[in-house]
């Protein structure tokens, strides 16, 4: 058990011992960054091996195979700069194989107007903007303990008529130590090829010969963009019960985070659960970031015992700064 352990922490520093490089703003698809979950904001982040709801297929794949059952859960935030941002996302128990998952995630840009330079003001023509990524999940417990999962996630990218796609895979895993509650993540995310953009608003015609008469001064051809790296992204953390007396649960937890297109960085979180139904979260994300215009989160959420199911919702606010406020809503049904 020992073995298997430190073997898979080591598959998943290796890809970041190959980029130890920051390289800020360098990266291709930053919706992929976008923290999923209104639980997982409330608690600035700190979710890696605090996570325990069906946004494990974002935050760590391997945390899904510690659910207890089935999950269907919607997020909605209404992002930076008039954006819609939505995540979609089902955890399904396959006994006797594991667990699987589905999601998706849509970063909406809405209308946009089309300028030109004789036009700065807009033609009359508006165009649309939007990210997208599909995710399979396949998720096991090794032991009672120790549990491990992937997905494998198509992205795309896509701006009026150009586009830009690629595969991607994330690596997870989770482990419960049994002392206090206290359990270790780590999670690797968005480990594929890069993004380069195509489309037919990339044809021009060229006259490859100007001062020759009589030559094709329309020969059909394409400009080539260059193509750039998805940001792969590190995560370890720790999660652990500061309190646990009947009704009453306080969870701290902290993650740090390796990028390849920012700096290091650290969240930490917190949850008071109150007869396990209603929770009141605190968190600060982004510490050690110079120039970060994230910090303070806060949130609160409300599980509902249903017939054969239970409600869980979740809020989450976050101040960012000189960019105002991010809130997030999610709801899920647990059967």
């Amino acid at each position: 058990m020992k073995r298997l352990f430190t073997n898979t922490g080591l598959l998943l520093l290796f890809p970041l011992m190959l980029a130890a490089q920051s390289m800020v703003g360098t990266k291709a698809a930053p919706f992929l960054g976008i923290e999923v979950g209104g639980r997982s904001l409330g608690m600035g982040g700190a979710n890696v091996a605090s996570v325990n709801d069906a946004t494990a297929l974002y935050w760590n794949p391997g945390a899904a195979a510690s659910l207890m059952g089935s999950e269907v859960l919607f997020v909605h935030t209404g992002y930076l700069a008039d954006t819609r941002f939505d995540y979609v996302a089902g955890v399904f128990q396959m006994p006797g194989f594991g667990v699987i998952g589905i999601s998706t995630t849509v970063l909406d840009y809405g209308n946009m107007l089309h300028t030109t330079v004789e036009k700065p003001e807009g033609d009359g023509l508006t165009f649309t903007a939007t990210d997208l990524a599909v995710g399979v999940t396949l998720a096991r417990a090794m032991t009672d303990r120790f549990f491990i999962g992937g997905t494998m996630k198509y992205i795309q990218q896509r701006i009026w008529h150009e586009q830009a796609s690629a595969m991607a895979l994330d690596l997870g895993t989770l482990y419960r130590t049994g002392f206090r509650g206290l359990t270790i993540g780590m999670s690797i995310s968005n480990f594929g090829s890069p993004l380069q953009l195509v489309g037919h608003d990339l044809d021009h015609f060229y006259d490859i010969a100007p001062d020759l008469k009589g030559n094709n001064s329309k020969i059909v051809s394409s400009l080539k963009t260059d193509p750039f790296n998805l940001p792969i992204l590190f995560r370890a953390g720790l999660v652990m019960d500061i309190f646990n007396q009947g009704p009453l649960q306080l969870k701290i937890a902290i993650d740090a985070l390796h990028p390849n297109y920012n700096n290091e960085s650290v969240n930490i979180g917190s949850e008071l659960l109150l007869f396990n139904q209603l929770a009141i979260r605190a968190g600060y994300k982004s510490l050690f970031l110079e120039d970060s215009e994230e910090g303070l989160t806060l949130g609160a959420g409300l599980n509902v015992p249903l017939t054969g199911v239970r409600l869980r919702a979740d809020y989450g606010y976050q101040i960012f700064g000189r960019l105002t406020e991010i809130q997030n809503f999610s709801v899920a049904l647990v059967f």
